[in-house]
């Protein structure tokens, strides 16, 4: 039997999800929405479909190609976007045969194709339209080439001119809002919507996809769904009915209860999510559609874009931290007798700085936190900021980074390039303290760590290390700024 599949549907109800792809692409338990109705497709015994499609064609193209790893045969057509069903068949260059299925492929659906074509075979109708629990199925067979019932088709209404077939079991999501959408995925974690998920079953009520970091012990109650190449930290706690993509990241301590996080999407320490989509930095509110932009890169950020987590991890800084405080003992030393001969009766100076780990402030929020850092009341710029070695241990520094900077300048930068570099770890070293001079202006140095942070990448900052400890043994180092 032909089968034509519509997946054309423009998608203006789910932005922002569909700004920069199409509903059949769109992730939902671990699969494209697409990908699932293939898959019941195949189930219902159908081997080959014609795809109609509109916004971002070629990606959906390349993604299925021929349809072979769904054990399918696969053809494609474009359309303006959400054309009638007539002006469809009319376009196609190979018409289906009679008798043929036509069904929306943006709508998720569970055991109820095989069902609808059975219970077609018991009549002898020239249409036949699905229906489920009273409302549209969103498929129709048809027995003659072009059925005059098509021509007033309606994919929100019941049409007179077809016999109407009602589906006892399964389910119809129309993913017609951010709220559908994000139900969908809970039903498909919790088993709800029987679907064909990647992965294996690692705990009661968790599914975990290949190459996964995450602890059965995570799942505090109800489900879960866990794409593939995640890394979940074992303190966090999944709670209710929970769908994470593939890609992601998950940091100590946070808490996801009933929310949806999108591929390639980082959740920051501390963080709660709760009855929402997270897409990267942004923080979609299911109840109101409201959509939250997080700049801070150390809460929310996209795995895509921003690369805060692909260079050197935390416990990776802390262990060169504390190598480069071996091997600088003998500064300490001279740093020690320096003091002594310039002024023993006040060694230190304190510095109360905002760092890189992550505290909840008074109103349950995430936030960088700060921390107190003492530099050597001496005039040589390479032994006064040896105690920052002891912040890159603590984790309040990493090694590589921008210029720590107080809480107080860090709130009063509020221009988008301003956010932009405050995004970057603050760092022992960096482009800033390399090559900015210590008396540039406050936007120099923001310029510097702006343009760190847009071309980041870890050789980069292997290179600045390496620049580092030249530095060391340069004039400047020693009688000049840093």
């Amino acid at each position: 039997m032909d089968v034509i599949v519509l997946a054309d549907r423009k998608g203006q109800e789910l932005l922002p999800l569909t700004d920069n792809t199409c509903i059949p692409l769109l992730p939902l338990a671990g699969k494209t929405l697409l990908e699932h109705t293939l898959e019941a497709l195949v189930q219902a015994g159908l081997r080959q479909a014609h795809i109609v499609l509109s916004p971002y064609a070629e990606e959906v193209k390349g993604y299925f190609g021929t349809g072979e790893r769904w054990g399918m045969a696969l053809t494609y057509s474009t359309s303006r976007g959400e054309e009638s069903a007539v002006q469809v068949l009319a376009s196609l260059a190979n018409p289906p045969e009679s008798p043929f299925l036509i069904l929306r492929g943006d709508v998720l659906r569970s055991n109820v194709i095989g069902e609808f074509l059975a219970q077609a075979e018991t009549s002898t109708a020239a249409c036949l339209q699905a229906q489920f629990a009273g409302d549209n199925a969103f498929m129709m067979l048809c027995r003659e080439p072009r059925p005059a019932a098509l021509a007033n088709l309606d994919w929100e209404q019941t049409l007179q001119a077809c016999e109407q077939v009602e589906i006892a079991e399964g389910v119809v999501n129309k993913l017609d809002s951010l709220a559908a959408f994000h139900q969908a995925n809970l039903a498909a974690a919790a088993g709800r919507i029987r679907l064909l998920l990647p992965g294996l079953q690692t705990a009661l009520g968790m599914t975990q996809g290949r190459n996964s970091q995450v602890h059965p012990q995570s799942l505090k109650q109800g489900a879960a769904f866990i794409g593939a190449y995640c890394n979940v930290h074992p303190s966090v706690e999944l709670s209710g009915e929970v769908v994470i993509g593939d890609h992601v990241i998950i940091d100590q301590c946070a808490v996801i209860t009933d929310s949806v996080i999108m591929p390639h999407s980082y959740i920051g320490e501390m963080v709660e999510v709760r009855n929402a989509i997270v897409r990267g930095n942004e923080l979609i509110r299911v109840d109101s559609g409201a959509v939250l932009k997080i700049t801070d890169a150390f809460l929310l950020a996209d795995l895509n874009t921003n690369p805060i987590h692909q260079g050197l991890g935390s416990v990776y800084n802390r262990i060169l931290g504390a190598l480069l405080l071996i091997l600088s003992l003998p500064l300490w030393l001279l740093a020690s007798i320096a003091v002594l001969l310039k002024n023993p009766t006040a060694p230190l100076n304190k510095q109360v700085l905002r760092g890189n780990k992550i505290i909840l402030d008074d109103f349950g929020l995430p936030q960088r936190a700060e921390f107190v850092v003492w530099q050597l009341n001496v005039t040589m710029p390479v032994l006064r900021y040896l105690p920052r070695l002891l912040a890159v241990i603590s984790g309040d520094l990493r090694v590589v980074g921008g210029l720590p900077v107080s809480i107080e300048q860090a709130v009063q930068r509020m221009e988008d390039w301003e956010k932009f570099a405050d995004q970057a770890p603050a760092g022992l070293v960096g482009p800033t303290h390399l090559l900015i001079p210590v008396n540039a202006t406050a936007e120099e140095k923001l310029l510097s760590d702006s343009f760190y942070w847009a071309n980041f990448s870890i050789q980069q900052d292997f290179r600045y290390m390496a620049q580092a400890l030249r530095a060391v043994f340069s004039r400047k180092a020693w009688f000049g700024e840093v």
